[in-house]
């Protein structure tokens, strides 16, 4: 099984895949940083060496990067006897905007199954509309990649519980928009979003630097290919 670990720049993605490794393989797809895994992209393509090559900036030389990736196949680990972590690059742009990431997850379902982490940052989670805009940007990438994506909000250890609890409370959330009343407008449709990320059935709480969460996140991530697995 590939787990696919997406997420904003600093919502500790690189912390989460290293802690979920530890039961199985770590494979670094961020071209523009090396970690301490077992495959490195970075072995075959290095965002120094496409800005270079073909005289483009760092943001650019990263989507030429991915592009490359997404046509290499020395990177790919088959065995489908391991969890295979695949750790990528925080530009949410190569999933949302680009065919990169798309032709990325296809290529790796043809070798096994595929479960995508969504990975939210708790303390980015101070406002309404903060948390909504994070939601709207799962439930886009569910839509544009069409596999099983779990969202999973990390950190956990840093944050008041009760207060992120209100936001991920659907009803609770929808009163908090009740009193303000120019976000609301704004705002009420974005609460649908919610139903597309699965946090609507389960909310999965976890701390990649104490452990808190990680075995129901582990139990998740097998649920979702099992027959009798919904999430709820």
């Amino acid at each position: 099984m590939f787990v696919i670990v997406i997420g904003p720049a600093a919502a500790g993605k690189t912390s989460l895949a290293i802690k979920l490794a530890e039961n199985g393989i770590l494979i670094n797809l961020d071209p523009a940083t090396s970690i301490d895994a077992d495959i490195d992209i970075r072995k075959w393509i290095r965002v120094e060496d496409v800005q270079k090559k073909y005289s483009l900036g760092i943001n650019g030389a990263l989507l030429k990067s991915m592009e490359l990736i997404s046509e290499n196949n020395e990177w790919i680990k088959k065995d489908k006897n391991e969890i295979k972590v695949v750790d990528t690059p925080g530009q949410l742009e190569i999933f949302l905007y680009h065919d990169y990431g798309r032709k990325i997850v296809e290529k790796l379902s043809n070798y096994d199954s595929i479960v995508m982490l969504f990975i939210v940052d708790a303390t980015e989670i101070l406002s309404v509309e903060n948390y909504l805009a994070i939601l709207a940007q799962n439930a886009m990438i569910n839509l544009k990649l069409m596999n099983p994506c779990i969202t999973v909000i990390n950190k956990i250890d840093l944050v008041d519980r009760k207060n992120l609890i209100k936001y991920i409370d659907k009803m609770k959330l929808e009163k908090i928009l009740q009193k303000e009343d120019v976000l609301y407008s704004l705002a009420k449709g974005l609460v649908d979003y919610i139903e597309y990320t699965s946090i609507y059935q389960r909310p999965l709480l976890v701390s990649a630097k104490t452990g808190e969460g990680m075995d129901d996140l582990l139990s998740a991530i097998h649920e979702i290919h099992c027959a009798c697995g919904d999430l709820s």
